[in-house]
C-alpha cells in the first residue's frame, strides 16, 4: 500500500472522529444555499454540543453556514433566503437547454464553450470571453460526453470528481442489462449516464448531480441538479421529473458519492427514495441500489444498511492514480468496491478480468480471494489473499501478525496497547472497541436477528 493511500485512509478516519450526525427530519432544519442543513454533535473536552452546518460542503470557506442548535433563534431566515435566491439565480435550465439546441445546429467551427463562465457561447458573444478559458471547435462527441470535455472538479471538501474508466462503465452497465434493469438513476455517475444515453437505446437514464455545469449539456428530463446528502432538488420541477422516472418496476439506482462524505445522511437519502419508489409503484420491496465506495468503509455502510453486501469487483477511475490499473496504481488494485442490496449470486463479474465463481459462497469473487474452509467464506477484501488466524478465529491481512499483548492480529510495527479505532463503537458510542466486541451487546440475540433477516431476504428474493 502506498504512503499516499495510507494518508488518504487517515484523512477519512480523521474527518469522521469526534463528530456524530443526528439523523432526523431535515425539513425543520435551517436552510443554506445547498438545501436543509444537517445536525451534528461534537464532543469537545467531554462536552457535547450540537450544531447545524451545510450538508454538502465540509469547509466553511465554501459555505459559511454554522449555527449551534441552542442558538436556533438567531437563524436569520430572510438573509439566508436571499442567499439561496442569489445562488439559484445563475441557473436557468430551460434557457440553457435552448442555447444547447442552437449550438447543436451549428457546425463545430462555430461552437464555443467558456470554461470560466461554465456555459456555451453563441458567436456574437465571443469577444467578451477572449481573455477567459475559452474553447472553440466543439465536436458532437464532446457535447455528448461532457465528463470527458469538462475539467473534473477537485475540491476534496466539496465536490471532488473521480470518473469511472470505460472498462468499469461497461461492466456495471452489463450487470444492469443482465438483471433486466431498464431505467437507471445515475446519482453522481455521469459516465454511466453518458454511456446509456449514447449507446443503450433500450435503456433510459436520469442524471442527478451536484455539478451545475451539466445544465449546459442535458435537458430538464435528463438532468436534475441535486444534493444527495440531504435529498434536495435545487429546482422544484426536478423533483417532479424524478418522481415520474421512478414510476416503473425496472428501476435501479447507482451512486458514487464523495469518499469523504458521511455515510449516515446518504443512507437516509437511500431510505427516503426507496419509500417514495414503493409509494409511487404501490410496492413493498427494496429499490435495487449499487453504491460505489472504498472497501474499508464497509463497517460504516453495514451499520446504516445492514442487509447490503460488498462485491469483489474493483472499480477503476480514469483520473485518480490509485484507483486504476497501471504502473503507478495501487499495488493490489483499486480499493473501490460496489455495495448492493441485490443478491450477490445474481451478479456475474467478468471472467476475462480474472473473476471466478465460488460455488461454496454462491457468488463471484476476485482471483486472489481464496475460500477459507474454517470461516466458510471468501474473506479477502483489499486485493490480497488473506490468511486465517486460529487465535483470532478469523482471516486477516497477510502482512499482519498475532500480538500476544494486544490479543489480536496487528501490523508488525504497531505500538502495543495503542491500537487506534477509526471511530467510536456503533452500539454504545464509546471509544476503544468495535460493535462486535461491545460489552453492552447481547451477541446471541444479535446473531439470531441477523439469521432471521437473512431468511426473510431470501424469501423476498424467491417471490
Amino acid at each position: 500500500m502506498s504512503d499516499s493511500f495510507v494518508i488518504f485512509q487517515f484523512q477519512q478516519i480523521k474527518s469522521m472522529s469526534g463528530v456524530e450526525v443526528i439523523i432526523e427530519d431535515l425539513q425543520s432544519h435551517p436552510w443554506c444555499p445547498h438545501g436543509p442543513t444537517l445536525l451534528f454533535s461534537r464532543n469537545t473536552n467531554g462536552i457535547k454540543r450540537r450544531f447545524f452546518a451545510c450538508s454538502a460542503c465540509r469547509d466553511r470557506k465554501l459555505c459559511p453556514f454554522f449555527l449551534y442548535e441552542d442558538e436556533k433563534h438567531k437563524y436569520k431566515t430572510e438573509v439566508w433566503h436571499k442567499e439561496r435566491e442569489k445562488f439559484l439565480r445563475k441557473i436557468d435550465h430551460r434557457k440553457l437547454f435552448l442555447i444547447l439546441s442552437k449550438i447543436q445546429q451549428l457546425s463545430p467551427s462555430d461552437r464555443a464553450y467558456c470554461h470560466t463562465c461554465s456555459s456555451f457561447q453563441l458567436k456574437k458573444f465571443w469577444d467578451k470571453h477572449m481573455e477567459h478559458d475559452f474553447v472553440i471547435n466543439i465536436s458532437d462527441y464532446q457535447i455528448k460526453h461532457p465528463s470527458e470535455f469538462l475539467s473534473p472538479l477537485e475540491d476534496a471538501k466539496k465536490e471532488a470528481q473521480f470518473l469511472f474508466s470505460r472498462a468499469s462503465v461497461r461492466v456495471i452497465v452489463d450487470i444492469f442489462k443482465c438483471l433486466k434493469y431498464r431505467k437507471i438513476v445515475c446519482l453522481g455517475t455521469p459516465r454511466i449516464h453518458e454511456f446509456i444515453t449514447n449507446q443503450c437505446p433500450d435503456m433510459d437514464s436520469l442524471l442527478l448531480d451536484f455539478d451545475s455545469r451539466y445544465h449546459n449539456f442535458y435537458g430538464p428530463l435528463q438532468f436534475c441538479w441535486y444534493n444527495s446528502f440531504n435529498n434536495h432538488f435545487f429546482h422544484p420541477e426536478s423533483q417532479e421529473v424524478f418522481d415520474d422516472f421512478l414510476k416503473s418496476e425496472s428501476v435501479v439506482m447507482i451512486l458514487d458519492p464523495p469518499f469523504g462524505g458521511r455515510v449516515e445522511p446518504l443512507a437516509q437519502t437511500i431510505n427516503q427514495i426507496t419509500q417514495k419508489y414503493n409509494r409511487l409503484n404501490k410496492l413493498k420491496v427494496e429499490l435495487p441500489i449499487f453504491w460505489i465506495f472504498p472497501y474499508f468503509m464497509e463497517p460504516q455502510i453495514l451499520n446504516s444498511l445492514s442487509d447490503y453486501s460488498m462485491l469483489d469487483y474493483k472499480v477503476d477511475y480514469d483520473n485518480h492514480p490509485l484507483f486504476q490499473d497501471g504502473a503507478k496504481a495501487r499495488k493490489f488494485g483499486s480499493p473501490v468496491r460496489i455495495f448492493t442490496n441485490v443478491d450477490p449470486s445474481k451478479i456475474a463479474l467478468p471472467p476475462e478480468e480474472g473473476y471466478k465463481f465460488c460455488a461454496e459462497c454462491n457468488k463471484w469473487v476476485s482471483k486472489e480471494n481464496k475460500h477459507c474452509q474454517i470461516c466458510r467464506k471468501c474473506t479477502s477484501k483489499d486485493g490480497r489473499t488473506y490468511t486465517h488466524c486460529l487465535k483470532c478465529e478469523k482471516c486477516v491481512k497477510p502482512s499482519w501478525q498475532h500480538c500476544k499483548k494486544c490479543n489480536r492480529c496487528c501490523q508488525p510495527d504497531h505500538k502495543c496497547g495503542k491500537l487506534v479505532f477509526s471511530q467510536d463503537c456503533f452500539h454504545c458510542k464509546q471509544p476503544g472497541h468495535k460493535k462486535r466486541e461491545c460489552p453492552n451487546v447481547n451477541h446471541t440475540e444479535l446473531h439470531k436477528k441477523r439469521k432471521l433477516k437473512t431468511k426473510d431476504k431470501a424469501k423476498r428474493l424467491k417471490t
